[in-house]
């Protein structure tokens, strides 16, 4: 192994907020020469490639028939659950 990068393996929950957490380390983990790969969502395709990252695809659950944007689960549960925020306790 003498001589090889370490490679670290983000699997990041899909949602930007934990994905961005996992760049700002990633990017100081290449700094340093490692070998840095995430696990993402389809929906997430591209978009840890264009920041310099190598990218691994997965889906989690069955395929979608109508093409999702990154974070669009959470985009979906934030309007659907807000009016319970709203309501007086």
């Amino acid at each position: 192994m003498s001589g090889e990068r370490p490679t670290i393996v983000f699997f990041p929950e899909g949602a930007f907020g934990p994905t961005n957490n996992c760049v700002g380390i990633g990017n100081v983990l290449r700094e340093r020469g490692h070998r840095v790969v995430f696990i993402v969502e389809e929906s997430f395709a591209g978009t840890l490639e264009a920041k310099g990252f190598e990218e691994r695809l997965m889906r989690l659950g069955p395929k979608s028939d109508v093409e999702e944007a990154p974070g669009q689960f959470w985009k979906d549960f934030i309007r659907d659950t807000a009016p319970e925020f709203r309501k007086p306790t």
